[in-house]
């Protein structure tokens, strides 16, 4: 791989450089160029510009790559002349240390800084949110004297990543409990949160908060197509093909958005009418598209409308297909009865498809009645996901409904060697704003 760095000191440095060639490769390292690693080691071994920047540059490279003994060299190349405790090559070897993973370096080189900004914080606050220690993440965020918006909007954004969209809106409704002004990034992400949990009131006051502040919140495109998405995923199909129509300009996301959401509403004749428009328009159509059209035949039973979208991907649009798209196909073919052929589908695809496929396939299987094949689709899918209890679950029942009651009890006893429980079914929904969670069996 290129940006490869000669760590052994026995290994001689390629030729170092004329200071016209060494501003070059500069230009090249702020492109993300992939020889920068090396470029910024060069750098600094032969001490050609010394001081911060080349330090924070090629701890930035390594973060990029992810390149775990590189930016160790380098870390040490900065504790050597003493400049650890600079806030600013402090953030860059602490975000160099979360993206290897390595949190309780990026936390001493942290603590070690002892004139800490918000930047800092914010840094490390990124670096656990990113590797899941969301705990950990919101601690730091707590203990911070000094939070600016790019702060909230990094915990918030840490709440989206660990799929907890309910801490992230209880985390926005405090932001505006305690005036801090949000920005376009802070209300892209509450909309993203609204989307999952169908929050709509509280979707509807975002809305009309960007309205109130039209001059402080830049209406921008994604800004838009977030709107657009909560109102389509809150089942307010209206309300979003009316922003929708008003959008000028619109990019290829703002069609998807709008084209995905009539899909999940079921609208499937609306869906295919909108992606006519987008191929008179002349845009054209992508993965997401596809997906949605997909979704939407699937839905209302559209079997031969979604082969035909299937094949035409690659051959008329150049589309690869993907793990979603096979879903998806399978999904419809398996809800139409077609189990054969969803199967065959899923067994001819070169790559390794994921295991929502397969429970698409064994959902089909339940609902037609072809329990032997579910079995098979059913030790498939735990050989896929070995700790995961659908399979399990689904198997077991299916051993029961057809007479195989010692398989089912080895199933059971399987699943308890393997402590792996069943969970109950949940479902959420908005009440007076507040979301509420309820357990089957807990009314």
């Amino acid at each position: 791989m290129a940006g490869v760095l000669p760590l052994s000191p026995t290994t001689p440095l390629p030729p170092f450089p004329d200071p016209p060639k060494l501003n070059q490769l500069r230009d090249r390292h702020s492109t993300g160029d992939d020889d920068a690693l090396l470029l910024s080691h060069l750098a600094i071994t032969q001490h050609s510009f010394p001081g911060k920047a080349a330090y924070i540059s090629a701890m930035k490279a390594a973060s990029l790559h992810s390149s775990d003994s590189h930016g160790r060299a380098v870390h040490a190349c900065i504790l050597k002349v003493g400049l650890v405790a600079d806030r600013f090559i402090a953030s860059s070897v602490v975000r160099f240390y979360s993206s290897v993973s390595d949190l309780d370096s990026a936390r001493k080189v942290f603590d070690g800084v002892p004139l800490k900004d918000a930047a800092l914080h914010t840094t490390l606050l990124t670096g656990y949110a990113q590797n899941g220690e969301i705990e950990k993440a919101r601690g730091l965020f707590d203990a911070m004297s000094d939070r600016d918006v790019i702060a909230w909007n990094a915990m918030l954004s840490g709440y989206a990543q660990c799929r907890l969209p309910e801490s992230a809106l209880e985390l926005f409704v405090e932001m505006q409990q305690l005036n801090c002004s949000p920005n376009e990034v802070t209300l892209i992400l509450a909309l993203s949160s609204c989307s999952q949990l169908g929050s709509l009131d509280l979707g509807e006051w975002i809305h009309g908060y960007i309205n109130r502040h039209n001059v402080e919140i830049r209406r921008s495109i994604t800004l838009n197509n977030s709107l657009v998405h909560m109102y389509a995923k809150c089942g307010r199909l209206d309300a979003a093909l009316v922003l929708f129509l008003e959008q000028n300009p619109k990019n290829l996301e703002s069609w998807n958005t709008m084209l995905c959401g009539l899909a999940v509403n079921g609208c499937a004749m609306a869906t295919l009418s909108l992606f006519a428009q987008m191929i008179k328009f002349r845009l054209r159509p992508d993965r997401i598209t596809f997906v949605g059209i997909l979704m939407a035949c699937s839905h209302v039973g559209m079997i031969d409308t979604a082969i035909m979208g299937f094949n035409c991907m690659k051959t008329v649009y150049g589309v690869e297909p993907k793990a979603e798209h096979v879903g998806c196909l399978v999904d419809a073919l398996s809800r139409g009865g077609y189990l054969d052929k969803a199967r065959s589908v899923l067994e001819s695809m070169l790559f390794e498809t994921n295991a929502s496929a397969w429970r698409a396939l064994l959902g089909g299987c339940f609902a037609h009645g072809d329990y032997e094949l579910g079995v098979v689709v059913a030790r498939h899918l735990i050989e896929l996901e070995p700790l995961e209890e659908s399979g399990y679950v689904a198997l077991q029942k299916l051993y029961a409904i057809t007479g195989r009651t010692e398989d089912a009890l080895k199933v059971r006893k399987l699943m308890c060697d393997l402590d792996i429980k069943q969970s109950s079914g949940a479902s959420m929904i908005e009440v007076e704003g507040t979301a509420c969670e309820f357990l089957a069996g807990t009314l």
